[in-house]
């Protein structure tokens, strides 16, 4: 009874730092609300990008990248296996066989002695062993019984699985072996994790994304844009690059922004993490059309080649730009943290920031917000061992006042 009464949360972003608050969130606030986290799915960098490019060359198929919706979806576990899910999802592989020699059960053997020997050589060996064996045997009945057929598939690609997640290529797998059907590799995957929130693609059509400079340069990829690029110019826009302006959202995106109550749009980078999901065809129409309140939860920082020289204010204009509509409330953070030289060179150097410095709402940005009828709140957000990180309990604080309270 209490569930139909529930407030449903939509929120926006990246799977990085979404996983972590969707984490907290579910942890806060349980059945008090309901939760759908739209995902970008732009991403194009490290193994996600290697498992791609031997999807598109060996199989001629493109494979939606899996990195940012595996997180997520752990997050939202909801099942007792998770801590052990944790430590096999997560297993990086080192060895250069390829990945078409190995089903499925194979890989999971392998990650599973590979844990168990490693643990021997600690100091908590009897406790953690004793605990991998039990879960895992546990698991593999279970999965058994539920899904014996997953264990039998096979991936192939004769890349090798060096370097790779043992999650990313079982995504890849199951979404292979289900039909090339991506909405069933989901669906599986929020079956096995006890998933009871909806983790939805923005889309599962190519996405790439290019920045158009203020001097008309153009800067290809997500990776180049927010980690590589040598800036020249500000950003004046985003775009899909050609081979992706078919993209399309994902059918569940406009149900899950159409019913939502609130609409959260969570810190990240403002181009590759956030605006890259509004560009999506229908994304914005969705947004505009829905009688949901909108929060942005803006960076306590600025960062080097992707918002270097902006305001705060400037953050809001370039989001409701691409949202088409007006957001209803700004959280940001109005502490700065005295730091050591030793800690400000470790804040400047981290790869979030790239030399840039902490941005506070100037007082004509809090005028020019209260005559948009944006509400501002102003809090101390910093988490007290991190120079930048949002602390998970002030936020929340912060947003249960505006679930329940406002």
């Amino acid at each position: 009874f209490f569930n139909f009464f529930c407030m449903k949360i939509t929120t926006i972003w990246w799977g990085n730092w979404q996983s972590n608050l969707l984490d907290w969130l579910n942890k806060k606030f349980g059945d008090k609300i309901e939760i759908s986290s739209i995902v970008s799915m732009s991403d194009d960098w490290r193994t996600t990008w290697e498992l791609m490019k031997a999807f598109n060359n060996e199989l001629g198929l493109h494979l939606p990248p899996p990195w940012d919706l595996r997180r997520c979806l752990f997050s939202l576990s909801e099942s007792k296996y998770k801590s052990y899910f944790k430590l096999v999802f997560e297993y990086t592989f080192l060895n250069e066989e390829k990945i078409s020699n190995f089903t499925i059960f194979d890989l999971f053997l392998q990650v599973h002695k590979e844990i168990l020997f490693f643990w021997k050589e600690t100091e908590f060996k009897d406790d953690l062993v004793n605990f991998v064996e039990n879960q895992s045997w546990e698991l593999f009945d279970y999965l058994s019984k539920k899904a014996k057929d997953i264990f039998e598939f096979k991936l192939p690609l004769k890349s090798t699985l060096k370097w790779h997640k043992f999650w990313n290529i079982l995504m890849a797998s199951l979404y292979y072996n289900f039909d090339k059907d991506y909405d069933k590799m989901l669906d599986f995957m929020h079956r096995l994790l006890k998933v009871n929130a909806s983790v939805i693609p923005v889309t599962t059509k190519k996405a790439f994304i290019r920045a158009v400079l203020w001097n008309w340069e153009i800067v290809e990829t997500q990776d180049k844009i927010s980690n590589e690029a040598n800036y020249s110019s500000g950003i004046a826009d985003l775009e899909l690059m050609d081979s992706s302006v078919d993209a399309v959202h994902h059918k569940k995106v406009s149900k899950a922004v159409e019913k939502a109550d609130f609409i959260i749009i969570w810190p990240g980078d403002l181009f590759t993490s956030i605006i890259s999901n509004f560009i999506i065809s229908w994304v914005q129409k969705s947004i505009k059309e829905t009688d949901a309140k909108i929060i942005y939860i803006w960076n306590n920082t600025n960062k080097w080649g992707e918002t270097m020289w902006l305001t705060q204010l400037d953050f809001v204009n370039k989001i409701e730009r691409f949202l088409w509509r007006r957001i209803d409330y700004f959280i940001a953070n109005n502490k700065k943290p005295i730091l050591s030289q030793a800690e400000l060179e470790s804040f400047k150097s981290d790869i979030s920031v790239k030399w840039w410095d902490y941005i506070f709402v100037s007082n004509w940005e809090r005028k020019e917000l209260e005559r948009r009828k944006i509400k501002l709140i102003e809090a101390d957000l910093l988490d007290d061992e991190s120079f930048y990180k949002h602390s998970k309990q002030k936020l929340l604080n912060v947003l249960e006042q505006l679930f329940f309270w406002e």
